[in-house]
């Protein structure tokens, strides 16, 4: 297993103005070093670090040159309730000021050395309400760009846009049990009444999914569902684009083999597809709409239509959803309708709005969110909390949104009558109102840089905020935790695959490319000065617990494989070795991990462990059946051997089984992800992401009476839960006890 890393590259000679991005991580309840709290004239002195930096340290290069960002193609929806693409949301942040935000070591935090709106936060459990508390004491004197205040109005005013029944972007916050909020988003007062107003928004949902998955569905459902499929095709597109500029190929993904070199990312969308094919280097149009001589001049969104229509015509959304990891229709694992995708959320939300509209204001306000003062050592503040019935450990990831700036996003009137308390600059359950909030793109917060145009002047100009795929910025000298060491800053947009040709150029001064020998031998004899970090992304090699039932045959299998051998296909220290499933970058890997069945190149330690199983036995020194006939397994990668980190490894294993006499034939499967699923895989390599909670539960828990995650079963987990050894079956019991042991913890 291994943990690969991504090259972060800038010019030396700007290497060092990037102290700017750097923030310090005190602890939360550390304000020995601040000013806030001191009384002057009645008010209260701004929330921020003691001896503030302000725009008079920013001297030479730093005050008069523009630092230049590498991008990818970004869709111009630069808003904190709307952007989807990364790349949009990555420009967007650098003008907003969070609720809260995490250090380090992935642990929420606030406080006033803290990029965060919220001055103090405080997470109780009650185990006699069966309840949780959020307390987020909110901080004084802190300003938008525009000079106007943020208050907990504000605050409020997101929380009730992200908690609306008519918003339709990425955050579910909505998904948490408010006190309140399903009686809100029903208009139906009473828990109970409300849950069941939900369950028949809910049915009449699910029967249109269903008449969509039999072909009953009037033309509107199907098209919308259609239109969904599409965008689902372009992410896979960006997706598929941003990896082949990485120096991975379509194999990777188990397409093909072979693809040529010069393969542009922009057409990778058609491969996966299955609008073109590959074998051994050699590509083949299976759609008869794709000219092969044009692969390397269509664009994207050419490519993402003859995609679409192949898709369209060629197989049914549920099959859509089955073979390419989606939930358009279906739960992504079977051709039923579910309550899990996508158009059920969207149809739901069709079926309750003439009612919500007609019942508008029977619910004002959500009970579990409450907004009020508190003072302490002299100083008022504000505080909001949040009360929640039962425990979600993961639900403070989802105070870390974006306070954006009521007064700019919602509209003059609702801003005007906003009260916090039954009015929150928020049209309930209101699609126009959403739609007028979508259009706001260029963005506007209380974070360290403010849109401007080319010449460094604010603008709210969108066309001179984003002209010529260039993002320009100029520091924002109110932002809390200081005035920026830079003062322009701008976002270029880069050809995937050409950073490093921009670097050189001086076109940008920063791009992240990833780490590959060929990139990092690029840079070496150049001006530009790399840093590694650790990449989210792991890879590991998987052994099928249903399909190789006995654990000391699993044992044996795991001593023979060299994990280190992986690292040869990422030289000169771009990867390290892991020893648990999840990434070394996760908090929760532990420091004190080894290998627990180390490599033994003789094959004594593979042979031990077999015949510490009654199901083999040894024969003039080979190892077999109990029944006399031959041990043998097959391996399987997505891609040749030659063309994956994991080939060396089972090419290594392979040769330490022939010592013993156990053979292992390496097989290559396109089509490995799907087949895990289908529990046909015994033994096969693959990679994971890790994510800021590392909840066990999708992955490792194995009563599939509770869970319906498709990797245990890929895993043999649901299997040896119920048919294992009495001493696997408690080891599983035992685990899923621990799993939702620490989902009932907030700590």
């Amino acid at each position: 297993m291994k943990s690969t890393k991504r090259i972060l590259a800038l010019l030396l000679c700007m290497a060092f103005i990037f102290s700017f991005s750097a923030c310090k991580t005190t602890p939360t309840d550390d304000t020995s070093k601040d000013t806030s709290g001191t009384v002057s004239g009645g008010d209260a002195a701004p929330d921020v670090p003691a001896n503030r930096r302000d725009a008079s340290a920013r001297t030479g290069k730093n005050e008069n040159t523009p630092l230049v960002l590498s991008s990818g193609t970004m869709d111009g929806k630069f808003n904190p309730f709307y952007a989807t693409s990364q790349y949009d949301v990555d420009v967007m942040n650098m003008t907003q000021l969070t609720l809260i935000t995490n250090n380090e070591n992935a642990e929420p935090v606030a406080g006033i050395n803290e990029p965060s709106f919220a001055y103090s936060l405080k997470m109780t459990r009650d185990e006699e309400k069966d309840t949780s508390t959020y307390e987020f004491i909110l901080k004084n004197g802190i300003k938008f760009s525009d000079g106007t205040p943020v208050t907990g109005k504000d605050v409020l005013f997101n929380l009730y846009v992200l908690l609306d029944p008519a918003y339709t972007g990425s955050s579910t916050l909505y998904s948490m049990d408010i006190q309140g909020l399903k009686s809100y988003r029903t208009q139906v007062i009473g828990e109970e009444a409300a849950i069941a107003k939900d369950s028949e928004f809910a049915k009449a949902a699910l029967d249109r999914v269903k008449a969509v998955v039999n072909g009953t569905a009037p033309e509107e459902d199907k098209e919308a569902s259609w239109e969904q499929v599409k965008a689902y095709i372009t992410e896979d597109s960006g997706v598929l684009g941003g990896y082949l500029a990485q120096g991975y190929t379509l194999a990777d993904f188990g397409v093909g083999s072979n693809w040529p070199e010069d393969f542009k990312a922009a057409a990778a969308i058609l491969g996966y597809m299955g609008n073109i094919t590959c074998t051994d280097g050699t590509v083949a149009a299976a759609d008869t709409n794709v000219d092969l001589t044009k692969l390397a001049t269509y664009t994207e969104e050419e490519a993402i239509e003859l995609a679409y229509n192949y898709t369209k015509a060629n197989m049914t959304i549920a099959e859509y959803d089955i073979n390419y990891g989606w939930t358009v229709i279906t739960d992504g694992k079977t051709e039923e309708a579910s309550e899990a995708s996508a158009m059920f959320e969207e149809f739901k939300k069709d079926e309750s709005s003439s009612y919500l509209e007609a019942n508008k204001g029977t619910v004002k306000s959500i009970s579990g969110i409450t907004l009020d003062k508190v003072t302490e050592d002299g100083v008022e503040r504000e505080r909001l909390t949040v009360v929640l019935d039962g425990v979600d450990p993961k639900a403070i990831w989802n105070f870390s949104f974006q306070v954006a700036p009521m007064a700019y996003y919602s509209t003059e009137e609702l801003a005007a009558k906003a009260d916090g308390t039954e009015n929150f600059g928020v049209d309930f359950s209101s699609t126009e109102f959403q739609d007028q909030l979508k259009q706001k793109t260029l963005p506007m917060g209380a974070g360290p840089y403010v849109a401007a145009d080319s010449a460094g002047n604010r603008t709210n100009d969108f066309d001179k905020y984003y002209s010529d795929g260039i993002i320009y910025y100029v520091a924002n000298d109110d932002y809390c935790l200081a005035a920026p060491l830079i003062k322009y800053l701008r976002y270029k947009t880069i050809p995937l695959g050409n950073e490093l040709a921009a670097l050189e150029s001086g076109d940008v001064h920063y791009s992240d490319p990833n780490a590959t020998t060929d990139n990092i031998n690029k840079i070496a004899g150049t001006k530009i000065k790399n840093i590694l970090v650790d990449n989210l992304g792991y890879g590991y090699i998987g052994i099928n617990a249903q399909l190789i039932p006995d654990l000391n045959e699993r044992k044996a299998i795991a001593s023979a494989l060299d994990v280190t051998l992986a690292l040869e296909y990422y030289s000169g220290g771009l990867a390290s070795n892991i020893f648990r499933s999840m990434s070394k970058v996760s908090w929760a890997y532990p420091t004190d991990a080894k290998n627990m069945y180390p490599f033994d190149e003789t094959g004594a330690a593979s042979k031990e462990f077999f015949l510490a199983s009654d199901k083999f036995k040894e024969v003039d020194g080979k190892v077999v059946k109990s029944d006399g006939s031959a041990v043998e397994y097959t391996f399987v990668l997505p891609s040749a051997a030659s063309e994956h980190p994991a080939g060396a490894v089972f090419l290594q294993a392979k040769e330490v089984f022939v010592k013993i006499g156990v053979k292992v034939t390496i097989d290559t499967d396109d089509a490995l992800l799907s087949k895990l699923e289908d529990n046909v895989v015994a033994v096969w390599a693959a990679a994971w992401q890790a994510t800021i909670d590392p909840d066990m539960f999708q992955v490792y828990y194995s009563d599939d009476a509770e869970n319906t995650a498709s990797s245990p079963k890929a895993y043999g987990l649901y299997w040896l839960y119920d048919n294992g050894s009495e001493e696997e079956k408690a080891a599983l019991k035992k685990l899923n006890e621990l799993i939702i042991q620490g989902r009932k913890s907030l700590n």
